[in-house]
């Protein structure tokens, strides 16, 4: 029994001409395979910034609703949570702007432009922008809570 050496076994060779086709496959495939990764990262962020600033909206709004809080510290409190994202470049508004003891309603505004906060290239959140805004009654006395809420609705259907 004659053994072929390994190198001249046709089976265990390739023709030169399917290397070319794996070469220009892999050319056509790549950039549709590294565009489909690279929006799969940008869409993951857009979505934690998203997120990150309706959270950053809550919880200002819930610091700045108790007696004795400034509009400052909600601004903080915001920046503080966006930043832990690495979200920059928001603007907080919060209204009424100063919180007085005879505020009824705070309100905290939140805005954040997608371009410059996503991790990969900006292709698909070119002119995007994230906002959140938190309405909360402030923790005062109850009659103070009450003449905020309003009248109640008409009955209807009697």
């Amino acid at each position: 029994m004659t053994t072929i050496p390994h190198s001249i076994n046709p089976r265990n060779q390739r023709s030169s001409s399917r290397i070319g086709a794996h070469t220009v496959e892999f050319a056509l495939v790549l950039p549709i395979i590294l565009s489909l990764f690279l929006a799969g990262i940008e869409f993951s962020r857009m979505n934690m910034l998203r997120h990150v600033v309706d959270n950053a909206s809550y919880e200002a709004a819930r610091h700045v609703i108790v007696p004795g809080a400034t509009v400052q510290e909600g601004i903080d409190r915001a920046n503080s949570i966006l930043a832990a994202m690495g979200a920059t470049n928001a603007t907080i508004t919060i209204s009424p702007n100063p919180i007085t003891e005879a505020t009824e309603k705070v309100s905290v505004r939140v805005n954040l432009l997608a371009n410059g906060n996503t991790w990969a290239v900006s292709l698909f959140s070119k002119n995007l922008s994230f906002e959140s805004e938190t309405k909360l009654l402030t923790e005062r006395g109850p009659m103070q809570q009450a003449v905020a809420l309003g009248p109640p609705p008409p009955i209807s259907g009697l």
